[in-house]
């Protein structure tokens, strides 16, 4: 899609607790009083000057509206301290700060900011809708409807079943991620099928931790955290655990001295038990939800059934969802967005109306 409209940038900055973060505003060139959006990042995070975000920013402002994007933690002119594990509840903390930093333009419509959020980012859209009033409305762009835990353990899946591994292949990369969601949680939700599983594909290395993560007696975290790291050392090289991603899982729980264990399992546990259920059915907001049908990444049907079940449970009258026809997670078919993607989005921002 070409742009129609010449548009305005500039670098803007704003602190969430003692991070220093820098964006660049994109809004018409016309002088005016804008409604605005704000764009966040999935879970890799990113940079303002990111293609992805940039093209998004280029094309959402010809709805009339102002486009924030910033750089996450750690990246270009922001802070140089790098983001660590994050926890959900920063990141929504972060985007309602970039809300009010732009209700605190005299250039901005501070009844009508919103926000746009790709994968991670949707389920942010919910935890901040349902937790600020300011927050105009969201577009959550596949946004799951279900926890991270049982995204997580979908996508290696469908990944995995995609890039043409075995049964037996899939089965044991399941069966380590199902695994590595037990052990961080209080209530293990896996034990069943993961020593169902353990059985039938006639033991393997990760008897040691399925042993300490589903026997009776306490275990010693000390003890836990080594066998942890002694099965994903031993299975990284292995070709199915490609969907894993171990060379990045490795070298952060290798970076943890075995007494930070306990805390980093707390905090993991915090993000795997986010139920979407706590927060769309507080969004009483106009919603545009959108993803794509050829997604690997979520479970596109039971997110959709969740998002209308939810919102209807809190009485959302404005509630839109769009599933694109043979898109992906980043709603693209093939290299290019999934046709009519923006126009369909500028429209609806189009038509919003603020009191």
């Amino acid at each position: 899609m070409k742009n129609k409209r010449i548009y305005i940038e500039e670098e803007v900055s704003f602190t969430v607790g003692t991070k220093d973060l820098s964006g660049i505003l994109t809004y018409p060139t016309w002088e005016g009083y804008f409604p605005a959006i704000v764009l966040l990042h999935g879970s890799d995070r990113s940079g303002k000057e990111d293609p992805y975000y940039k093209l998004h920013a280029e094309n959402l402002v010809q709805s009339g509206f102002a486009v924030l994007r910033y750089d996450g933690p750690g990246w270009g002119g922001g802070s140089s301290e790098g983001p660590g594990f994050e926890t959900l509840e920063y990141r929504t903390e972060e985007a309602i700060t970039a809300v009010k930093f732009l209700q605190s333009r005299s250039d901005i419509q501070s009844n009508a900011v919103g926000l746009w959020g790709i994968s991670q980012g949707g389920w942010i859209c919910q935890m901040a809708a349902a937790a600020c009033e300011d927050i105009a409305f969201i577009i959550p762009v596949s946004g799951p409807g279900v926890t991270p835990a049982e995204q997580e353990v979908y996508r290696v899946e469908m990944e995995s079943r995609a890039a043409g591994f075995t049964e037996d292949e899939v089965a044991k990369a399941l069966l380590l991620r199902r695994l590595m969601v037990d052990i961080i949680l209080t209530k293990p939700v896996y034990r069943t099928i993961n020593q169902s599983e353990t059985k039938r594909l006639g033991g393997g290395p990760w008897d040691d931790v399925m042993t300490l993560v589903y026997g009776t007696e306490s275990v010693d975290p000390t003890v836990e955290f080594r066998k942890v790291i002694e099965l994903l050392v031993t299975v990284e090289d292995d070709p199915w655990t490609k969907y894993l991603h171990l060379e990045q899982v490795l070298p952060m729980f290798e970076s943890l001295p075995p007494g930070a264990w306990e805390m980093a399992k707390g905090q993991m546990r915090a993000v795997q038990e986010i139920d979407p259920a706590d927060f769309l059915t507080k969004v009483r907001r106009p919603v545009l939800a959108i993803f794509g049908d050829a997604d690997t990444s979520i479970p596109v049907g039971k997110s959709v059934s969740l998002y209308e079940k939810y919102l209807n449970e809190a009485g959302n009258q404005a509630v839109t969802i769009k599933l694109f026809p043979k898109a992906s997670h980043t709603i693209k078919v093939e290299e290019d967005f999934a046709p009519g993607y923006f126009e369909m989005m500028n429209t609806w921002l189009s038509d919003l109306s603020f009191n």
